[in-house]
């Protein structure tokens, strides 16, 4: 089983940027197999607070631009996988996208993943000017064009959100054909888009009964696109290391489920009760 840090929220809510540097630096060295960054671009004056995940939502934590953040850890890094967890796919011009996720790949020398999702918060759509009842179609068609872009072709694309006429960037990736497309979400449309789209996917811890049924549900999508969720990396993601302690004595379940890594995702008060805790579940989990 390989373990993962997202750093979003680890550090608390005034990081210095020698923090993060640090803190991508000691989960390195610790072993940790991958770098996460979140994605929010604003704190919205006010929001649905009855809306999920809005309720555990910190808006004074720093949110930073994923792929500027990656983009700085990939200087001071080797071996460690970066990604986002998640990206919110509309929230950026699909072309644009593609060009930093192959200069990160390029940058990074192959170690870059796409983590990429619908996004939830109304009010942060309204604020960037994006129509949010149509997400999800404007989703599909980004991650079309994006998978295109970042495989050399120049095929044009033409959809209900947008039109692209085609065109190169350069350089491609490292990767081949692409950076892995982890897509984030448990809805039916989360596990459509998938079993379509995704070489993976990131989802919130669930028990192994909980994810057995999950991966049933899949199981059909997979197989309506001629794919088997066997091909698919699996992330779960825990906020709480007390539910991955509590699972402990499961892990060879869920490696049995096909579960290849569990995301670490916690909240800290400040840089070094997060960089202490990051050593602890090293200690206890590798």
């Amino acid at each position: 089983m390989k373990f993962g840090l997202s750093c979003s929220t680890v550090l608390g809510h005034s990081p210095a940027a020698r923090d993060v540097i640090r803190l991508v630096q000691e989960a390195e060295a610790v072993g940790f197999h991958s770098i996460l960054v979140g994605d929010h671009v604003l704190r919205p004056l006010a929001f649905d607070t009855s809306s999920y995940p809005a309720g555990i939502f910190d808006a004074e934590m720093p949110w930073y631009d994923p792929f500027v953040l990656l983009a700085a850890v990939a200087g001071v890094t080797q071996t460690i996988r970066l990604g986002t967890g998640v990206s919110v796919v509309p929230y950026r011009p699909p072309v644009l996208q593609a060009q930093a996720i192959a200069t990160l790949d390029f940058m990074s020398e192959g170690r870059f993943f796409y983590g990429a999702g619908v996004g939830w918060m109304r009010e942060e759509y309204e604020a960037l000017g994006v129509p949010f009842a149509a997400r999800g179609q404007r989703t599909d068609e980004y991650l079309e064009i994006i998978k295109s872009l970042l495989s050399g072709k120049s095929d044009g694309f033409h959809g209900s959100c947008i039109d692209f006429p085609g065109g190169h960037i350069h350089p491609l990736p490292v990767q081949k054909p692409h950076p892995p497309i982890i897509i984030g979400g448990e809805t039916q449309a989360a596990l459509r888009r998938i079993a379509k789209y995704g070489d993976g996917f990131h989802i919130n811890w669930k028990t192994l009964a909980q994810l057995e049924r999950l991966l049933g549900d899949l199981a059909v999508h997979m197989a309506d696109n001629g794919r088997v969720v066997s091909s698919l990396y699996k992330q779960l993601a825990a906020t709480d290391i007390a539910l991955v302690r509590a699972a402990k004595n499961d892990l060879a379940d869920y490696a049995a489920l096909g579960v290849d890594e569990i995301i670490f995702s916690p909240k800290h008060d400040s840089p070094a009760d997060g960089i202490e805790a990051v050593k602890r579940f090293a200690d206890e989990f590798f």
